[in-house]
């Protein structure tokens, strides 16, 4: 099963996530129950991009190391993985005006090959915490995907889960 940025989309900002969750989320067949202890690897992010899901123009910028940890069975056939992002920060900019917002986006992806060829994503952390127009928006909590060969299902959402688009509408708008 390939996972494509299309399954992982649910608004926009999430970059880092599903960057991270991509590259976690990487085809790969499932294995016996049983790993081996994980190797590890740190991978710098710097990334810039621009957007319009929200009615205007946004310009992302993301940037953090990565750690990667992954866990193989005695086949060699990868089990888990854990993608976590402890300095991990976005900045967004409306171009139009040049007015900018930044918040740390600290997360931890857990994905889980099932023995039934499925995948199980944990995406846990903090997505943003951004301030305008006199509110505190937050986006943060855990969400637990499960990817099949037809798409993505939503298992469970927790936290507070504000729209990044009023966010950035009301900050940078």
């Amino acid at each position: 099963m390939i996972i494509t940025p299309q399954h992982l989309h649910r608004r926009p900002g999430r970059a880092i996530a599903a960057a991270a969750c991509l590259a976690a989320c990487a085809l790969t067949t499932a294995g016996p129950a049983v790993a081996a202890g994980p190797t590890s690897e740190w991978v710098t992010l710097d990334d810039t991009f621009t957007w319009d899901d929200c009615g205007f123009p946004v310009v992302q910028h993301d940037t953090g190391r990565l750690h990667f940890l992954v866990w193989t069975d005695e086949t060699g056939q990868t089990v888990r993985r854990w993608v976590l992002a402890p300095d991990a920060k976005s900045s967004y900019t409306n171009p139009a005006t040049g007015a900018s917002v930044s918040s740390g986006d600290p997360f931890v992806v857990h994905r889980y090959n099932n023995s039934d060829g499925t995948i199980t994503v944990r995406i846990s952390g903090l997505r943003f915490q951004l301030r305008g127009g006199g509110t505190v928006y937050v986006d943060s909590g855990r969400d637990i995907l499960l990817f099949t060969e037809s798409g993505r299902t939503v298992l469970s959402s927790v936290g507070p889960n504000a729209d990044l688009c009023a966010a950035l509408g009301a900050a940078i708008g």
